[in-house]
């Protein structure tokens, strides 16, 4: 092996280290949003220097978390089998999904950065197959043609948003209310 390049188990720690704090953060600031670098290090049992070596500041910590949760959505949208079932039923199976994904990120959603051009983009970037499965749904005559595919996903998304901010505690179960929300809208079925 040349003697410049590293070692691999020096590699492999400095990954292992970096899904540790974001994994140890992401608990710390579920218990305590005010949580500090140094209450991240004590919970993933590594140094501040440690810490400080992965991440320059607490921003720089956060936005690895939110890019770990846009990864982990885009992992749960394809497990969530988008080529299977109704239109219908698929944006059930994904809003379930990324209700379960956003409950246990809360604290996130509660200060997420709305207006983060970078974070928006990838965030349409990872729900960008919903609008196929939206398009797919009008061709079945099951959801309304009018509305564009790219609105729906949008309304879907910031619907989730504001149901994971609104709910009084991290255990209230926001899918179901999303999803009839999303599909029936406000209004009072017909012969209720």
């Amino acid at each position: 092996m040349d003697a410049s390049s590293p070692a691999p188990t020096r590699r492999s720690d400095v990954a292992r280290h970096r899904e540790m704090l974001i994994a140890a953060a992401t608990e710390e600031f579920t218990r305590n949003p005010e949580a500090s670098m140094g209450d991240i290090a004590r919970a993933a049992e590594l140094t501040r220097a440690t810490v400080y070596r992965h991440f320059a500041n607490r921003e720089a910590l956060e936005a690895a978390i939110r890019s770990d949760a846009l990864d982990r959505a885009s992992g749960a949208l394809a497990d969530c089998r988008l080529d299977d079932g109704t239109a219908v039923e698929v944006l059930g199976r994904v809003i379930r999904a990324l209700s379960a994904q956003a409950m246990s990120l809360r604290f996130m959603v509660l200060q997420a950065p709305d207006s983060d051009p970078e974070f928006l983009a990838r965030r349409a970037q990872v729900l960008s197959p919903l609008a196929d499965v939206v398009r797919r749904g009008q061709r079945e005559g099951l959801l309304d043609d009018r509305l564009s595919p790219e609105w729906i996903v949008t309304t879907m998304a910031s619907l989730l948003v504001a149901a994971v901010r609104a709910a009084p505690s991290p255990d209230v179960e926001v899918a179901e209310l999303v999803h009839r929300t999303l599909m029936f809208g406000v209004a009072k079925p017909a012969g209720d």
